[in-house]
């Protein structure tokens, strides 16, 4: 089945179309070659989604135990440096 893969970096923008088994779950797809390599974080430490919903066990599986449909597209978020209501504040104040 084809899945995708989407990760923003700091510089860059990662999308890759993958063909994987059926039975394959969020957290393994992390770790298939050319994946594993492009992570710096520890896996276990990453908010991951499917398709824009977290992977946060409330409305969907958490990422072991999530298996991945065809179509789908897993992506890896990454942190945020500053809270965007903060930065809206600042901005404002300063016009």
């Amino acid at each position: 089945m084809k899945i995708y893969f989407a990760l923003q970096g700091e510089q860059d923008v990662i999308f890759k179309q993958l063909d994987v088994s059926e039975s394959i779950t969020a957290i393994e797809v992390l770790q298939l070659p050319g994946i594993k390599e492009l992570i710096s974080s520890p896996i276990d430490k990453l908010k991951l989604g499917i398709n824009s919903i977290e992977l946060d066990g409330k409305y969907k599986a958490l990422p072991h135990q999530y298996r991945m449909s065809d179509g789908e597209r897993l992506e890896v978020y990454r942190p945020l440096h500053q809270d965007p209501k903060e930065r809206r504040k600042i901005k404002a104040s300063q016009k």
